[in-house]
């Protein structure tokens, strides 16, 4: 039976799940009742410092102690207290934990967290050092920073939320949007054991790079959505992803292309090459090898001097909003089986003669069906073919008709997509609404033309109607989508 004094309940013998359960403010002697409690109340604190609402200090100790205690107060008494003081639990005041462990990897002995703390803060402790500096310096001292913290592990619990909330308020505070959705947790995982046996790795600093350049993290947001909506046997947080460095060498099986990347499977995990490097590859034991040329056209120049502007405040997400976010996304899949069946419709009837002739210049260009739409435009090598739609559609009237039928049916799903979207945005859950969306939109794109990828789906319905894409939906804004686009009219 564990102690009076300890930061557990007594075990139950012969049942995991009451066995190590830490004493909390909700009663819950359960880990299978514990968890997602903790994890819903400390991801609506970890929002509320997202938005400005949390803490504010001088990225110190007690900093990051006031995040851990704001993010923890609902759930655990000793919430901002670190493991070598003595907070009082359930009455009683607990024994430090001088000895912490988490798989193989030790941690810092509880006697020496000041000294190790001291350690941690120390490239930031002049307030200038990041001023004025670029996305690669500021991961460069920020991941110093997080390997050093890791290592100490302050905390009875909660050490990697406080510590990423804490990196993730520096970057804001020198105007930087660290983003973190873009870093897996087997990578996390990764570079965190990497960073504890050798605080110089620079795994974690890579880490950071990813998640702050603009267009590093765009790039993985896009991979990641792009395999997320293929049938994958695994779940993408147990893949390790991540960009490629400028001179470095990439070997392994390609996987995805995208609008900034390609994929490719390698045996440490995917990593994203720029789109502009994939010319170079070459193929080698059943894979390829690409030297890294670009840079994913990210600026050396600093960041601006001022904290990035907080999103909008959400409002509460009860019951009635889940059955409203519900019947909106249920109506937006609904639009999209449709739109998808408009479409294959549209390519299963007889063919015009542009839509075969556009089918042979595919083929023609080794399948690359961009560089064919692209080449539609005026003054492209295809721009004969790109004025025949007009002509056609004067000339067919069936052609006319199929097309407008498309048309309307994707629009139709444009705007319930667009309401779902933006009921999501308004309860911080856009992200969720998109991943539910995310197979209709790839199914819309593969029917919108028969060879693979969504972004020729999305340039085939715009070449036809020789109209810009319009998006209103933020997150559509790095990516958007065939799905996203207004109805362009036949013009």
């Amino acid at each position: 039976m564990s102690p009076a004094h300890s930061y557990t309940y007594p075990n139950v013998p012969n049942d995991p799940d009451q066995t190590d359960v830490l004493r909390n403010r909700l009663g819950l002697r359960r880990h299978s009742e514990l968890h997602p409690e903790e994890y819903r109340r400390t991801s609506h604190r970890i929002l509320q410092i997202s938005l400005g609402q949390g803490p504010t200090g001088r990225f110190d100790v007690d900093h990051l102690k006031a995040i851990h205690r704001h993010i923890f107060q609902d759930v655990y008494e000793w919430a901002g207290h670190m493991r070598h003081e003595r907070p009082v639990v359930d009455g009683a005041p607990v024994e430090p934990i001088g000895s912490m462990r988490k798989g193989t990897t030790a941690f810092l002995p509880g006697s020496q967290i000041d000294m190790g703390l001291a350690e941690a803060f120390r490239p930031i402790r002049n307030p200038d050092v990041l001023k004025n500096s670029t996305p690669a310096q500021f991961a460069s001292i920020a991941g110093k920073v997080l390997n050093e913290l890791n290592y100490v592990h302050p905390f009875r619990e909660g050490n990697g939320r406080a510590q990423e909330t804490f990196i993730a308020e520096l970057g804001r505070h020198y105007g930087y949007d660290v983003d973190l959705s873009v870093i897996t947790k087997a990578r996390m995982v990764s570079a965190s054991i990497a960073g504890t046996h050798d605080p110089d790795h620079p795994a974690m600093a890579r880490l950071l790079r990813d998640a702050t350049d603009p267009t590093r993290s765009r790039a993985l947001k896009g991979l990641m959505r792009d395999l997320q909506s293929s049938a994958s046997a695994r779940p993408l947080d147990d893949i390790v992803f991540r960009t490629a460095a400028p001179r470095e060498s990439v070997s392994g099986t390609f996987r995805a292309r995208t609008d900034l990347c390609g994929a490719f499977e390698t045996p440490s995990g995917i990593v994203a090459v720029p789109l502009q490097d994939l010319r170079t590859a070459v193929r080698q034991d059943g894979g390829y090898v690409v030297q890294v040329r670009s840079d994913f056209g990210i600026s050396s120049l600093p960041a601006p001097l001022r904290p990035v502007p907080p999103p909008p405040v959400p409002l509460p997400f009860g019951p009635s909003e889940e059955r409203r976010e519900r019947a909106l996304v249920t109506q937006a899949l609904e639009d999209g089986r449709k739109a998808a069946g408009s479409l294959h419709a549209f390519w299963s009837a007889p063919p015009s003669r542009v839509c075969r002739d556009i089918e042979v210049t595919i083929r023609e260009e080794g399948g690359d069906a961009d560089r064919v739409f692209t080449g539609m435009k005026a003054g492209g090598r295809h721009a004969a073919l790109g004025n025949r739609p007009k002509q056609e559609l004067r000339e067919n009237s069936a052609f006319a008709h199929e097309l407008s039928d498309v048309q309307d049916a994707v629009a139709a799903y444009g705007d319930s997509r667009r309401k779902a979207c933006a009921f999501g945005a308004a309860l911080g859950r856009e992200a969720h609404v998109l991943t539910e969306l995310a197979g209709a939109d790839r199914e819309i794109a593969r029917h919108a033309t028969r060879i693979p990828g969504s972004r020729s789906g999305h340039f085939l319905l715009q070449t036809l109607s020789d109209q810009p894409s319009l998006s209103n939906t933020a997150d559509l804004k790095d990516e958007p989508s065939p799905s996203a686009a207004h109805s362009p009219g036949l013009g």
